[in-house]
């Protein structure tokens, strides 16, 4: 099959695109657009295995129109019957002018009644040997002389048999014929079935389309021009904008050279079947396109769309509680480095916070993490769902309804997973809640440092308390003076001691509780973080997918549709 002589995409290329935009679109767009679009391809891809040398012309119309009769006029002979009885033709009856190569094509139509025309003198025949090299020598132009064009003419059953097999037949063929002829009649010309199921859905092919009023014998001379002009209109409103309308009489003859000719000129053009094939694929694209419009939809997610959803998820996974508790664990273990040396047994008797919830220790390989974190409540876990929903609903703003329910679908394609999912993210983070900060060491060796002084005070004052009981004489004791009055050594060491433990105690809380709110800063980023993951891989990227889906069933739909040159 030869491609567009317009230089742009071929035959080939565009229905190779409409086929991935439908495999694409699968689950997407309704099933009708997508059976039509696979029918298509497979259709293309029959019909171009087959002779390009040869054009098939089917000639369609209702019961009564004559078509067996113009049939015969058309070829110049008798090939197919024609009668009062009704229905007349019951299966396809092809006239056969060049039969090399037919077979397969005809095999491929299945049609099985063929006559094989080889007479010169028969009209049709003389005609198609003409078109090769023109009437008096002359060749058409555009015209190859290499080989002679071959052309399937078929009688076809009427489009509104009582026969229902007749009409699945005449319908079959009408997706599967290079070139269309309607045939009408001066009594049915205007019958809104032939117009409305037949005609107007293939106003696309009006480039291999020939509409027929044949009995033309039948109507007055006078009233001619204008039932013809009636039928023109009418064939224009249905949409089909260039192709010919024209009168014949298969009963006189009248119009039937015309018409010959014009079929002979499309076969020996041997561009009607890939005409018919692209319009098919165009018609194809361009419903598939109508069903599942894409609309506004982005080329990615949004930013901002993306951290409204982390926000929603990390209300679901506990993030701020588990962030308070952070700070709650800082406190507790600064209180169990700084404290009073004596009485920070009784600190450690308290659980830690975050060891309470099963969280901080981070995730131990091999092993799913839990929290004890007590479930969402309704609200919050309300919250989750919604950002989710509200999450496609944002990111699918503008675009049609199919893509707006397919971003929804892969927004929602892991919900199951995604409280679990959450819970291991938080409790599977390393929170660093064994770590010490660099302070608490400081501190806690001046308050060691204090201790001891105060031990040294407080023994030294019990060695001369012991000795005075036992009415020993005590050395001299050093005094401290300098604060007005002197003060015994063992007393100032006693006193700086005890003060000084008691400072770095208040000291050491006021500072833990400033650490701890930049602790909770940093546990809720990190939270964040893996929550953000989380979202990324059950959420976000599924329908960044979707969106990927979108953008290459647009751009497919645009090949196949003759957009993109």
């Amino acid at each position: 099959m030869r491609a567009a002589r317009s230089g742009g995409p071929g035959l080939a290329e565009r229905a190779g695109a409409l086929g991935r935009a439908a495999d694409m679109l699968d689950g997407i767009a309704p099933d009708g657009p997508l059976a039509r679009a696979r029918e298509t391809v497979e259709r293309v891809g029959g019909r171009s295995a087959l002779s390009a040398e040869h054009t098939v012309v089917g000639v369609f119309g209702a019961t009564g129109s004559g078509k067996s009769s113009l049939v015969n006029a058309i070829v110049g002979a008798a090939v197919t019957r024609a009668a009062v009885r009704r229905p007349t033709t019951s299966a396809p009856v092809a006239a056969v002018v060049g039969a090399s190569g037919s077979e397969p094509l005809l095999d491929w139509l299945e049609v099985a009644d063929r006559h094989v025309l080889e007479d010169p003198g028969t009209p049709l025949v003389r005609a198609v040997e003409q078109a090769s090299t023109g009437r008096h020598g002359r060749r058409l132009r555009g015209v190859d002389e290499s080989a002679r064009p071959g052309l399937i003419l078929l009688d076809l059953p009427d489009l509104d048999s009582v026969e229902l097999a007749n009409r699945e037949t005449a319908e079959r063929m009408t997706g599967l014929v290079d070139v269309i002829v309607w045939v009408t009649d001066p009594q049915k010309y205007a019958d809104d079935v032939l117009h409305r199921q037949f005609v107007a859905p293939f106003a696309a092919h009006d480039a291999t389309t020939l509409v027929v009023l044949n009995q033309v014998d039948r109507v007055r001379p006078g009233d001619r021009a204008a039932v013809l002009a009636s039928l023109e209109r009418l064939v224009r409103l249905d949409g089909v904008g260039s192709a010919p309308v024209l009168a014949a009489s298969a009963e006189t003859g009248e119009g039937v050279e015309e018409l010959r000719e014009r079929l002979v000129v499309l076969a020996a053009g041997r561009e009607a079947s890939a005409a018919r094939l692209r319009a098919d694929v165009m018609g194809a694209a361009v419903a598939l396109r109508e069903a599942a419009p894409v609309g506004e939809l982005p080329a990615q997610v949004r930013g901002a769309d993306v951290r409204r959803l982390v926000e929603d998820l990390g209300a679901a996974a506990r993030v701020d509680a588990v962030s308070e508790a952070a700070a709650r664990s800082y406190r507790h273990r600064a209180a169990g480095e700084l404290g009073w040396p004596p009485l920070r047994w009784i600190r450690r008797l308290r659980p830690d916070p975050l060891r309470r919830l099963g969280i901080g220790q981070g995730a131990v390989p091999g092993e799913l993490s839990r929290t004890s974190l007590p479930a969402p409540d309704a609200a919050t876990s309300a919250r989750a769902s919604g950002g989710v929903r509200g999450f496609a609903d944002a990111t699918s703003a503008g675009a049609g309804e199919a893509w707006r329910a397919a971003v929804r679908r892969a927004a929602r394609a892991h919900a199951d997973e995604l409280p679990d999912a959450l819970d291991q993210a938080v409790a599977g983070a390393d929170l660093r809640a064994q770590r010490r900060s660099w302070w608490w060491r400081v501190l806690g060796v001046i308050q060691w440092l204090a201790l001891a002084t105060a031990v040294v005070g407080l023994g030294w004052l019990t060695l001369v308390a012991v000795l005075g009981y036992l009415q020993i004489p005590a050395p001299p004791m050093p005094t401290v003076d300098g604060l007005g009055v002197p003060v015994p050594l063992p007393t100032a060491l006693l006193v700086l001691g005890l003060g000084v433990g008691i400072l770095l105690a208040l000291a050491g809380g006021a500072i833990a509780a400033l650490a701890s709110r930049l602790e909770r800063r940093r546990v809720r980023r990190l939270l964040g973080e893996r929550v953000r993951a989380v979202a990324e891989r059950l959420v976000v990227e599924p329908v960044e997918d979707v969106l990927d889906l979108g953008r290459d069933a647009a751009t497919d739909l645009s090949l196949a549709a003759g957009d993109r040159r």
